[in-house]
């Protein structure tokens, strides 16, 4: 199980790379082309649960999903 978990969350990165860097792109790099830094520590906050929250998102979906695909083909 451990090896279809690794060739999932492989699988769901290769197919989420271009999402993520329009993603990345407009949430990060439009804001610093615009400034954003000199307003202090919000911007640093927002980049750190920009860059967080999708990656952990994506590993928690494919361990649901390997754990439920394991499950119906036990069934």
């Amino acid at each position: 199980m451990i090896g279809a978990l690794g060739s999932t969350i492989a699988h769901a990165f290769r197919r989420t790379a271009l999402p993520l860097g329009a993603y990345y792109g407009i949430t990060l790099i439009v804001p610093l082309a615009n400034g954003a830094p000199q307003s202090g520590s919000i911007f640093l906050e927002h980049a750190l649960v920009v860059l967080i929250v999708p990656p952990v998102a994506i590993g928690c979906a494919c361990i649901v999903h390997t754990i439920a695909r394991a499950a119906l083909e036990r069934s």
